[in-house]
């Protein structure tokens, strides 16, 4: 005769646990994008402007592709000495660009970005005047969403998922027990 333990569903957690951190990972790097597209970048120190001469346009898998990557070459306006005044670089863009268009570098620092380096835009890029505060708050709001989102969608595939074929066993490796209460454990005779 199986026990009603036998028959019941045993319950997987590491799917919902592994499907909430990837919905986690999905939700950051589509706000990380939404924050690039609405203008909410905290962009860093202008360091100089020019005007692009743009090449090719394609989308941009960085951004989850809601902007475009634009091979250019630019030339720079008020070159200071030792700078190339003309060079080739990539300008992101949240529409595909054209033609000449004017263009700011922005260098990231270490207050206003985790991550460096510089980053090349057109002028007429979305801005938010009060962009520094307002991202941060967005995007971790948004993680919730995206834990629960993935929470349930892995309880979903956990159910799909074929009966494990052992026992479990109890958290020092032993094999439980059908009786409740004994976790591997021999009853002494008295």
């Amino acid at each position: 005769m199986t026990g009603q333990g036998d028959s019941a569903r045993r319950t997987r957690w590491w799917p919902p646990g592994v499907m909430g951190a990837l919905g986690v990972l999905l939700t950051l790097w589509l706000m990380f994008s939404l924050q690039w597209v609405a203008g909410f970048e905290p962009w860093g120190t202008l360091t100089r402007t020019g005007t692009a001469q743009v090449g090719q346009c394609g989308r941009s898998a960085v951004h989850t592709w809601m902007t475009y990557s634009c091979e250019a070459e630019v030339r720079w306006d008020n070159v200071s000495p030792g700078e190339e005044p003309v060079s080739t670089t990539t300008v992101t863009s949240v529409s595909a660009l054209a033609g000449s268009v004017a263009v700011e570098e922005f260098k990231y620092t270490k207050k206003n970005s985790s991550r460096g380096g510089s980053s090349v835009v057109p002028v007429d890029r979305p801005s938010w005047p009060v962009a520094d505060g307002w991202w941060i708050l967005l995007v971790f709001v948004s993680v919730i969403p995206g834990w629960l989102a993935g929470f349930w969608a892995g309880g979903r595939l956990g159910r799909l998922l074929p009966e494990p074929k052992e026992k479990p066993k109890d958290w020092r490796g032993v094999s439980r027990r059908a009786t409740s209460g004994m976790n591997g454990r021999r009853k002494r005779k008295r």
